[in-house]
Order: C-alpha cells, then sequence, then structure tokens
C-alpha cells in the first residue's frame, strides 16, 4: 500500500513538472531588400518548435517581387511558408518594376514619348507573366503596352496559348496587335481577325502617327499574304529606289517645260547633280559603309503639245537674266500635271542648286533660314574640315550627308540588310619553324559580290603576338598576310583574328612545330653485304621527330646521293621514302644527305648516311 502511494505521488509530481514547463521557441528573422512590406513585418518574431509559418511579401509602387532569401517553402513566391524547426533568417528581395517606368513614360499627350514603347520589346521574355497580366489592367494604356510587346516577339507555344483568348478581345486595336503577335510566331490564327478589321474605319489605340485599323490590317496582310492582299496601287512614284540587299539606286525622274528648258541645259544639270550626289566613287556608302546608294536622274524636256507622264515631277524652267528664287512645291504636288507644277527653277541655276532642289524631291528639307535682317543662317553646320550640307547651301563643295541618305531610304522604308563574309584561309595547317605563314583573307557581301577596299584588322595571339594590323581587300575581296617564325626552337599556336565592317570576323589556327630529329631506317643495299644486286635501285627511307610534323604545309626535304665529289641524284619532296632509281657501282663510297627545308627556302641541319658497296668479286 506504501509503495503504491508512493509512486503515485512520483507520477503526480512529473505531470505538474511537465505542464508547467514552458514550450521550446525559436526566433524568426524578417528582412526585406528593396522597397516593400511584408507579413510578418521585418523584424525578429518568435514561433514554436516546428511551427509552420506563413509569410507575404508585397511590393510597393513602381516595385515588384524577385524572390525569397533563406530556408522557405518556394522562393518564388510571394507566399510561402517557413517550418520552425530551429531560428531562421529570410529576407524578401524587392527589385524596380522595369515594365511600370517604362509605362509611366509614355504620355498620350506627347507623341514623341512613344518611342520609348521600343524599350519594351526585350523584356518580354524574361517577364511574361508580367505581359499577360498588364493585357487584364483596367488601363488602356497599360493593355496597348502589353500587347504592343508581344507583336514584336518570338513566343512560345504556352504563352501563344494564354493570348489566344485576346483574338477575340472587346478593344480592336488590343484584337489586331496580338493578331500580329499570332503571324509573327507562323499561326494563322491572326489571320481571320485582321481580315475582319479590313473595314474598320476608325483609328488604333495610341498609333503615332495616327493610322486606320483598316489601312493596319491591310499593311500587316500584305507582309504576311502579298500575293492575297497586294496593296492597293497608288500614283507611280516620281522618287523609286530598286536593287539590294547590298546595293540601291534612288532614281527622281523631273521633265522640264517652259521658256528656258533646253536639252543641253537639261543633260548638263543631270550630270552636275549626279556628280554631287553620288560623290567621286560613283556611289554613296550607307547603312555603316556595308551598302552603296547610287543616284540615277531621269531628266528631259517636255515636247511642245505634249502630256507628262504620270512618273515625273514637273518643273517650269524660266528664262532669265537677273536674280530669280528657285523652288520645289511643299508638300510635293501630284505628279505628272503642268496644272500642280512640282517647282520652278531658272536658267541660270547651277548644278549645285538643282542638286540641292533635286534632294527637296527626295523629301529632304531646307537646313538654313534667315534673321530677321534677311541673313543666311546655316542650321545645320558641319565640322572643320568636312563638306558643308547641299541642304544647307549651294557652295564651298557642299556634299550630301549620310544622314541624308539615312533619311531618304527610312522614307522607303528599306534598312541596310548586307551583312559581311569573311574567311581566313587556310583555316588550319601547321609549318616547321623556322619558316613563313601566309593567310589569305576573302570578304564577301550578303548579295555574294566580293567586298572591294574593304578595312581589316588582323590580330596574332599565341606564339607570334601582333595587334592592329591593318589590311585592305583588292576588287577580288581578297587580303593576304604574311609573317615569320624565325626561331628553329618555336612550337606552339598561333591564334589569327581578323575583322571587318558590317559584321566580317574570322579566326584561323597556326601551329608551328621545331624539327628536332630526322633518322634512317637504313640504306639498301646495306653497307658490307658481299653480292651486289645490279636489278636494285637504291632505296632511301627515314623518319621524323615529331612525326607531326609530316602534316606541315611548308615541310620538304633536299634529298641527295654522292659518290665522291659527283651528285648522282637530287630531289626536293615530302615524303619520307624515295625511291632514287640507282644501281650503285660496287666497292664505292657514297653519302646521303638529308636536309629539312622550311618552304619555300629555309634549311635545317642536314642528315649524312655514309655507307660502301661491297667490291665485285
Amino acid at each position: 500500500m506504501r509503495r503504491a502511494f508512493f509512486v503515485l505521488i512520483i507520477l503526480s509530481v512529473a505531470i505538474i513538472f511537465l505542464t508547467s514547463c514552458p514550450s521550446i521557441k525559436f526566433s524568426l528573422t524578417v528582412q526585406i531588400g528593396g522597397s516593400g512590406t511584408t507579413d510578418p513585418t521585418a523584424g525578429v518574431h518568435e514561433f514554436t518548435r516546428n511551427q509552420i509559418v506563413t509569410v507575404k511579401a508585397y511590393p510597393d509602387n513602381g516595385w515588384e517581387f524577385e524572390s525569397w532569401e533563406g530556408e522557405v517553402a518556394s522562393s518564388d513566391s510571394t507566399t510561402t511558408t517557413v517550418t520552425m524547426d530551429k531560428s531562421k533568417t529570410i529576407k524578401a528581395v524587392f527589385v524596380q518594376d522595369q515594365v511600370a517606368s517604362i509605362i509611366d513614360k509614355l504620355d498620350p499627350y506627347n507623341p514623341l514619348s512613344f518611342r520609348y514603347g521600343e524599350e519594351l520589346i526585350p523584356l518580354v521574355n524574361s517577364k511574361t507573366q508580367k505581359f499577360l497580366a498588364l493585357l487584364e489592367s483596367s488601363d488602356p494604356l497599360e493593355r496597348w503596352a502589353a500587347a504592343y510587346a508581344f507583336q514584336r516577339n518570338l513566343l512560345d507555344e504556352s504563352t501563344l496559348d494564354n493570348l489566344e483568348e485576346y483574338l477575340q478581345d472587346d478593344n480592336k486595336t488590343i484584337r489586331a496587335l496580338i493578331a500580329v503577335a499570332f503571324l509573327l510566331n507562323g499561326d494563322d490564327s491572326g489571320k481571320p481577325v485582321l481580315e475582319s478589321l479590313l473595314t474598320e474605319d476608325t483609328p488604333m489605340m495610341y498609333s503615332i502617327p495616327p493610322v486606320l485599323l483598316s489601312d493596319f490590317a491591310e499593311g500587316i496582310l500584305n507582309a504576311y499574304y502579298p500575293v492575297e492582299y497586294p496593296l492597293a496601287s497608288f500614283f507611280p512614284q516620281t522618287t523609286a529606289v530598286s536593287g539590294g540587299p547590298c546595293d540601291y539606286t534612288v532614281t527622281v525622274t523631273i521633265v522640264f517645260h517652259g521658256e528656258g528648258a533646253s536639252e543641253t541645259q537639261v543633260e548638263s544639270w543631270e550630270t552636275d547633280a549626279e556628280a554631287i550626289w553620288n560623290g567621286a566613287s560613283g556611289s554613296r556608302e550607307w547603312g555603316d559603309g556595308c551598302c552603296t546608294v547610287t543616284f540615277d536622274f531621269d531628266f528631259s524636256v517636255l515636247a511642245e503639245g505634249a502630256e507628262p507622264p504620270d512618273d515625273a515631277h514637273v518643273v517650269e524652267v524660266k528664262k532669265v537674266n537677273g536674280s530669280h528664287t528657285s523652288w520645289v512645291a511643299t508638300p510635293l504636288p501630284t505628279p505628272g500635271s503642268t496644272e500642280t507644277t512640282t517647282g520652278e527653277w531658272d536658267s541660270l541655276d547651277t548644278g549645285p542648286v538643282i542638286a540641292h532642289e533635286v534632294g527637296h524631291m527626295m523629301g529632304l528639307d531646307d537646313e538654313y533660314h534667315t534673321d530677321d535682317e534677311g541673313n543666311y543662317v546655316n542650321d545645320n553646320p558641319q565640322p572643320e574640315g568636312s563638306p558643308p550640307s547641299i541642304m544647307a547651301q549651294t557652295w564651298g563643295g557642299a556634299q550630301p550627308l549620310t544622314e541624308h541618305l539615312d533619311a531618304i531610304m527610312e522614307a522607303a522604308d528599306i534598312e541596310c540588310d548586307c551583312d559581311y563574309t569573311l574567311t581566313v584561309e587556310p583555316s588550319y595547317d601547321i609549318n616547321i619553324a623556322p619558316g613563313s605563314h601566309t593567310v589569305t583573307v576573302t570578304v564577301t557581301r550578303k548579295d555574294g559580290t566580293p567586298a572591294k577596299n574593304c578595312d581589316l584588322e588582323l590580330n596574332i595571339t599565341g606564339l607570334h603576338p601582333k595587334s592592329n594590323i591593318k589590311l585592305k581587300t583588292d576588287d577580288t575581296g581578297k587580303a593576304e598576310y604574311t609573317y615569320q617564325c624565325v626561331m628553329k626552337g618555336h612550337t606552339g599556336i598561333d591564334s589569327i583574328d581578323v575583322t571587318g565592317k558590317c559584321g566580317a570576323i574570322g579566326n584561323a589556327i597556326k601551329e608551328w612545330i621545331a624539327l628536332w630529329d630526322i633518322f634512317p631506317f637504313g640504306v639498301n643495299p646495306y653497307d658490307g653485304q658481299k653480292d651486289y644486286p645490279y636489278s636494285m635501285p637504291l632505296l632511301v627511307v627515314y623518319g621524323i621527330e615529331p612525326a607531326e610534323a609530316l602534316e606541315a604545309e611548308n615541310l620538304a626535304f633536299n634529298v641527295s646521293v654522292f659518290m665522291g665529289p659527283d651528285t648522282l641524284f637530287a630531289t626536293q619532296t615530302s615524303q619520307t621514302e624515295i625511291d632514287t632509281g640507282l644501281l650503285l657501282e660496287p666497292g664505292s663510297d657514297f653519302l646521303i644527305e638529308i636536309v629539312p627545308v622550311a618552304l619555300p627556302g629555309t634549311e635545317g641541319t642536314p642528315t649524312t648516311i655514309e655507307f660502301s658497296t661491297a667490291p665485285f668479286d
């Protein structure tokens, strides 16, 4: 009885002790990187052992959640959990919202600001979910920005699946832009959407400059289905651009009429204006020098009583003997009509004046004005030593500028797409040191023609470092470079890199090997033989170290056979087994000499073999 009572007391004490012992707790430290808040808030919080704690991250305006750092269940989710099996530290990382900051720069009241929309395009593939969320926004500008970015990107199948519902969006601009995204990614689902908009004569949302949905749809359908949707014909263009992808011709057609128009005058104007626009080389480099533009001016005098052609500007020429202001109408009137003449020039106009006026016909503006006192002011002065702009003045050797070519080609919706291909040959080979090595660089333009007079830079790293070697291709698009390896013991590799304009880049590897040994495998007939077999010619066989040297393009051997002062046989060969064809005299002394040669003519150390044939019994 006492024993049982004693046990009961012990159990009671144990229960009281256990129930009164405080629970084990661990601390959770929450930190914030960037701008945002968390739940629990930043700081130190205590939780019981093994408690599962839910944590949440809330980015501030202009920021977005990037990740959790520390031991959390899901590092890339704004809401996740932490298991408190020990004290832990976690950090919510927020980064600035690039997409939002770009959209903030788009101001509907400032059309020029929409150029910043281009900055959204490279962000799509890394922030696809962000852009998809913007399509659900109540802000029309955010929706437009997302659709605009999607229609300029290659997208994966999952993203296209998410975009499919927007092909039926209530907003027709969003619908049109998403349709383009599908066509760009090879999915014809966008075609019927654009077809349904061909009669939609309302402006597109945020189009700069304003464009009708019907015109936008027609242009896109023409781009993807040109045979099925040819663009409507317009008046023949008086300024036409043809050619490509490397060489283009800009043609301006003008007919002249009036008292001062003569064949001699017009021919002189054509020659002088072409000389100014084409320069001394007969064409202008354009697109960082990758393309050329040739200006071809077609000037003629309109026959009396004839109607001007539809594809020509019409200019009246006044016969004057004093001051006259020549001009070109702005905007350019409808071509092919003497009633709405393009301009009025005079018979005293010089070639530079005509070149300036033709610039207007190609869409270029004046680059000068007069001040309040009537004095000329150049609005586009050029650096000292550079020719002045032909659109700013007509004296002092004025020339068209690169910006003029850019504007003319941009108006024709043409970009220079003439990448160059560069090859270095041989691309890999082995030479014997010492010796020389020549590489041939060939530069070809995208259209297959040689890149003439193309400046190149060659650099060598490795055994024979050289830098900034300047080369220029010839009329065949080729350039050569030769360098020497003068050290007999040199063994190693040179990497030869050549770069040029328009994406031209090439590389070659040159391996140099020092030849350190030539050893004979024997001479047949052998020294000391008793019976000379007259029917067996002398065969010379030898090996070299290192054996890889036999792969060298410039390795040869001068092999000679001497009998006293007489040379019985001599040859230069890259072979190591030579049938001399010699039937040697018995009882005589002979010498074989093998000299390595680094072509074209650097000789190495000779190896000699002396032997005697047995006397004839």
